[in-house]
């Protein structure tokens, strides 16, 4: 896999004076036409996250590069955002997919930072507010109280260690395609394939031992990344059900 592929949504940050601001964890405080100059509707969603200070440029391109990775092997009438956060990467489905019905964003707490994305999403595309969301709950207890719809869409960014592992058999269980891009390995689990580890390193052995659980749980498994001038935690893990 290329260590920093290109950007596949906003491809002027290919440009090597963009490519060094993607990874900004500032909101970006220039003016939004300098990033999103053109009248597309990303670059219209772009402008109207910047201009509201939302969250940092570095959480736009990330929702917006993982969404293009994983939209059409994931997308479902019904999409749940594990780990949601400030909600972008589910609410992405709610403005480009028209076959979405329902996007739920699910996380323990609901961040001050969502209102101002909520905010801009719904100004460009109106139509979320019929379509989307907010829904604090602990995600230890979504498998067990059933809250994620069978066959419903799963996406995940950045849950810390365990909790993507955690989000994997929510999915499972739901009999759902799933996307994940982990983060945080340190507080992964522990592997029980000590060669495997000490071979690969932490991080990618942790990504192969999910690869093999989900395959064991009868999915197709295929791994993207996203740039890594966005953020080295880049990798991206995508299962279906084969037809």
């Amino acid at each position: 896999m290329a260590a920093d592929p290109s950007f596949h949504v906003f491809r002027r940050f290919n440009q090597p004076a963009l490519r060094r601001v993607a990874g900004l964890r500032q909101r970006y405080l220039g003016a939004s036409r300098e990033l999103f100059p053109d009248d597309t509707l990303p670059d219209r969603l772009g402008r109207a996250l910047v201009e509201r200070r939302a969250i940092p440029l570095k959480e736009i391109l990330e929702s917006f590069e993982f969404f293009a990775r994983v939209r059409r092997r994931v997308r479902r009438p019904v999409m749940v955002d594990l780990c949601a956060g400030h909600g972008l990467t589910g609410l992405l489905y709610a403005v480009f997919e028209r076959s979405v019905e329902r996007v739920t964003l699910l996380d323990e707490r609901r961040p001050e930072s969502f209102a101002a994305v909520w905010e801009a999403v719904t100004e460009v595309g109106p139509w979320v507010r019929e379509k989307a969301a907010y829904v604090e709950h602990p995600l230890d207890r979504v498998e067990a109280e059933h809250l994620v719809p069978e066959g419903a869409g799963l996406v995940m960014v950045h849950g810390c260690g365990h909790l993507t592992d955690t989000g994997l058999g929510v999915g499972i269980a739901a009999l759902s395609p799933i996307a994940v891009m982990p983060c945080c390995y340190r507080n992964a689990p522990p592997l029980k394939l000590r060669g495997l580890r000490r071979a690969l390193g932490k991080a990618l052995a942790t990504d192969v031992a999910r690869t093999y659980r989900l395959s064991a749980a009868g999915y197709h498994v295929d791994w993207a990344t996203i740039p890594a001038a966005i953020t080295p935690m880049n990798r991206v893990l995508v299962a279906w059900h084969p037809p």
